[in-house]
Formats: structure tokens, C-alpha cells, sequence
């Protein structure tokens, strides 16, 4: 299906005009280009460092109400 960039929507073929444009006179790419652009884009987001510390902090504070969850028990 194609897609055009400035305008955010895909197109119906039917809908384009006879050189390929948008109604708005925009280039329009096509479906593999564009699964392409989103395959490269998803190679390159990387997790953020701050995920990690959030998820340091998540474990250290669970592991510390596991102990004493056990402690309570004992």
C-alpha cells in the first residue's frame, strides 16, 4: 500500500493520481521502501540507560520486601 510522508496516510493505488502523487501533489513511497525504512529504524532503537536503573531499582526493592515477607513468616 503506498505511503505518503508529508501527508501521514497510506493511499489507495486507485486514489493516487496518474504520476504516482498523493492527491496533494506529494511523493508517495512504496510498501517495500517503507518496510524497509521501519525494519532499519527498529535495528537502531536501542533501551534507554534509564530502563535499566528503573529496573535495578524495581529488583533491589522487591528483593528487599521478599526478605521480609520471610522474615514476617519466620
Amino acid at each position: 500500500m503506498p505511503w505518503c510522508e508529508p501527508c501521514g496516510k497510506f493511499y489507495n493505488p486507485n486514489t493516487l493520481n496518474a504520476d504516482g502523487t498523493c492527491p496533494q501533489h506529494h511523493q508517495v513511497i512504496d510498501a517495500a521502501t517503507l518496510a524497509e525504512k521501519q525494519a532499519n529504524q527498529e535495528e537502531s532503537a536501542k533501551v534507554p540507560w534509564h530502563f535499566w536503573v528503573l529496573a535495578v531499582g524495581v529488583l533491589l526493592y522487591l528483593g528487599w520486601r521478599l526478605i521480609q515477607l520471610i522474615g514476617w513468616l519466620i
